[in-house]
């Protein structure tokens, strides 16, 4: 089963919420001993060639990647699909390494964490010949779903990094906290305080996660959850007349934060257009934001005859990423700055991306056969 460990004790209260941060402890040499024994900017596996392909060979090290989506969309399902993946073999795009699971919605899934491990085929492959139990390395931190209760369990990981419980052979190369939107669900945003107090716990959240991932050369995930979005259309009266009290400057505004973080028009999900939570400022301080979205499809449809989907179609795409072509609102075969969303299926045995020969995932395959492919579209157009 895997471990459980509570947050610490919460900070005293400050008037100030930027005026209080709380360093990282342990011994320095420990960083050090980490970096030594692997590389920089590695790439941790999905378990899935095709997601890996499209990610570019999987998940980075040394960044914060989001992953946001409405419930269902499988956001949970991915990170327990990563917890295991990164204690895998550098040799078979893993991490070799542990992993810090904060969760701060209800009950932990481990019952989905154990079934994963246990179903997953590639998985069991990588330890078959070894007595490697993935759930001994799976570090679960418990929460109170508030603000405080998020910073006091993130403050809580810098001993589990410094000194891990599986000794220096097994540093923690992953943390995941999913979802860094629900402990600010219930947050004071109507006043000036209220939204001060807000935006400096997401502040030094971000800036601690950061430290964590350079220190230790280690992945950090999160997840989000998304809301609605009210169109400009919404603000007109009949006739096309704007209402009152329509402002003009926040529309303005909302269209430059779209154009820098990803459109919200083009963010669409079980029919309707949202926007990932958490505002502008948490935008900035994320490296990644992935956007998995739901639909329905054809009916009655089941995978493998065991694992049904309701007809549900799931698709992931890039909303905006320093290593990452973007593909909301992109995607196109004739623009080479812009890939494919990459459609997926939720199994029994977790997640799996459909399409690795090109059908609806531009970079599936190797670099042959996107060339190849590049070369008969082209032709096509000729």
């Amino acid at each position: 089963m895997a471990a459980q460990h509570d947050a610490a004790e919460p900070p005293p209260p400050r008037s100030d919420p930027m005026s209080w941060r709380e360093p990282l402890t342990g011994p320095t040499a420990s960083a050090s001993t980490s970096s030594s024994r692997t590389h920089h900017n590695a790439k941790c596996t999905t378990l899935c060639p095709v997601l890996d392909a499209w990610l570019r060979g999987g998940v980075p090290t040394r960044v914060v990647t989001e992953i946001a989506g409405e419930a269902g969309s499988a956001k949970t399902t991915l990170c327990l699909q990563l917890l295991l993946a990164a204690q895998m073999p550098a040799h078979r795009g893993g991490l070799d390494g542990a992993c810090v699971y904060v969760h701060t919605e209800g009950k932990a899934p481990l019952t989905r964490l154990t079934q994963l491990a246990g179903r997953r085929a590639n998985l069991r492959d990588a330890f078959a010949a070894s007595d490697h139990d993935p759930l001994d390395h799976v570090y679960v931190v418990k929460t109170l779903d508030d603000p405080d209760g998020l910073w006091c369990a993130l403050a809580s990981i810098a001993g589990v990094l410094s000194d891990p419980p599986g000794g220096a052979a097994r540093p923690v190369r992953l943390v995941v906290i999913d979802s860094m939107a629900s402990p600010f669900r219930e947050s004071e945003t109507s006043t000036v305080d209220g939204v001060v107090a807000r935006s400096g716990t997401l502040s030094r959240a971000a800036a601690l996660l950061k430290e964590y991932a350079h220190r230790h050369d280690l992945a950090v995930v999160v997840t989000n959850h998304v809301s609605d979005v009210v169109s400009d259309d919404d603000e007109m009266g009949g006739g096309g007349r704007r209402r009152r009290g329509g402002g003009g400057d926040f529309s303005r505004a909302a269209s430059r934060q779209r154009r820098l973080f990803g459109p919200s028009g083009d963010v669409e999900t079980s029919g309707r257009r949202v926007a990932p939570s958490l505002g502008l400022l948490w935008a900035n301080c994320v490296n990644t934001r992935l956007f998995l979205s739901r639909s329905r499809g054809a009916g009655g449809a089941t995978v493998d005859g065991s694992y049904p989907t309701s007809g549900i179609r799931r698709r992931a795409a890039v909303v905006f990423s320093p290593h990452l072509p973007r593909s909301v609102g992109g995607g196109g075969d004739d623009d080479d700055d812009a890939r494919k969303p990459c459609d997926f299926e939720v199994r029994d045995d977790g997640v799996w991306g459909i399409g690795g020969d090109g059908d609806g995932v531009e970079g599936g395959g190797s670099g042959d056969e996107r060339r190849r492919r590049r070369r008969r579209r082209e032709d096509a157009n000729e």
